[in-house]
């Protein structure tokens, strides 16, 4: 089940090898307001004008500005990402911090391009951490080519600690993110979730009494507005519970994407349940005896949920069908009582020869039966 980090991209995004090493460009700055940044500043060497020295200024907290060009940073990036071909075409940028004010600067390192269309942003497919000793760890690696991260970022304590936001932009899904890091012995640590976790206790609206008397509508309204909670159980049988209170619900203002659809019967239980489409597929909740419990929901890329009509029943399809070198379809049929009575899955593997390999509820098949069956299924 998704965890939920309303200002997070989900899973998360699955590291793929990026194509075009490149040569490494000239130091060309950005527009004046990343040429006055207070946090960096090159220093050109007089005997040698065309090559630019190490960045020297220790950052401040608060605005961390990013800057275009050249350092010890950016060359351990280009040893460290060229010999292992994830380098993309463009410019270095980096974003210079001093996690445990010792004078010693880490580095937030990009390579990319401005935004023509937006100068507050600057596109990068990939996103690596070089530390104090100038060790390198390639912290993203984006599948999509349209994501973008503000030219200011910002760096704070936060619990008595120095942490770094790294907040960005997907144009292609229009989807913001925003990720907190902090360095614990000498260790880039992403914690984002730790700090979602910190706000305050979830406390309903309704009593007991109350939600046993509301009627579906009026308990899936009432979670929308995060009046109430949801349980949730995924097909691994993980429980929790979850709320709405950071939820955006439209695509001009939004830490996330949700959308209510038209409820649909997908438990075949003759009773229509409430359906939310999010970034990674539906969101399938029963509303009924005083709660509301979801039971399948998209959770990443790799387990994109929809459903589908088959052999006279709705089926849950979980799909993979987003990365190379695969395509993977799990499907669950589920009762009225959120019980899983009949699963199938499809999919295909592809080595690196390109050669695939098929298969049907776990068991080689030829690439016709293959096709016969997605046909059958599907109606694709």
């Amino acid at each position: 089940m998704k965890k939920r980090l309303l200002f997070m991209l989900a899973g998360a995004c699955t590291v793929l090898a990026l194509s075009g090493c490149g040569k490494k460009a000239a130091e060309e700055p950005l527009e004046s307001a990343i040429e006055e940044s207070p946090v960096v500043e090159a220093v050109e060497s007089e005997e040698n004008a065309n090559k630019e020295e190490a960045i020297e200024e220790e950052p401040v907290e608060g605005i961390v500005k990013l800057t275009v060009g050249e350092n010890e940073y950016t060359d351990a990036v280009y040893e460290f990402a060229a010999a292992t071909e994830e380098m993309q075409e463009g410019e270095f940028a980096y974003y210079l911090v001093d996690f445990d004010g010792n004078g010693m600067n880490e580095a937030f390192v990009l390579r990319g391009h401005l935004d023509e269309t937006d100068d507050s942003r600057w596109f990068s497919k990939n996103v690596w951490f070089v530390n104090e000793e100038l060790k390198v760890d390639q912290i993203f690696g984006w599948y999509s080519p349209n994501v973008t991260y503000y030219l200011e970022e910002e760096f704070k304590n936060v619990g008595g600690e120095k942490c770094f936001f790294l907040d960005g932009y997907d144009v292609f899904d229009e989807t913001p993110f925003c990720y907190m890091y902090r360095v614990k012995d000498g260790v880039l640590v992403d914690v984002t979730e730790d700090f979602a976790a910190e706000k305050e206790p979830f406390v309903s609206k309704y009593t007991e009494e109350e939600l046993g008397k509301m009627t579906p509508q009026q308990l899936f309204d009432a979670f929308c507005a995060g009046e109430i909670q949801a349980e949730f159980k995924d097909i691994d049988g993980n429980t929790g519970c979850f709320d709405t209170r950071e939820w955006g619900w439209s695509l001009d203002d939004m830490n996330d994407y949700q959308k209510v659809l038209d409820p649909m019967d997908v438990d075949n239980d003759g009773e229509p349940e409430y359906i939310i489409d999010t970034i990674y597929g539906i969101m399938c909740l029963d509303c009924k005896d005083g709660k509301v419990v979801a039971f399948a929901e998209g959770t990443d890329t790799t387990t994109v949920c929809r459903y589908i009509t088959y052999d006279n029943a709705t089926w849950i399809v979980y799909q993979d069908t987003l990365h190379e070198g695969r395509c993977i379809y799990q499907l669950y049929k589920f009762n009225g009582n959120l019980e899983i009575t009949d699963s199938m899955n499809l999919y295909w593997y592809e080595d690196d020869a390109g050669n695939r390999t098929y298969f049907y509820n776990d068991e080689e098949i030829a690439e016709d039966k293959y096709n016969e069956i997605s046909k059958k299924i599907f109606g694709e």
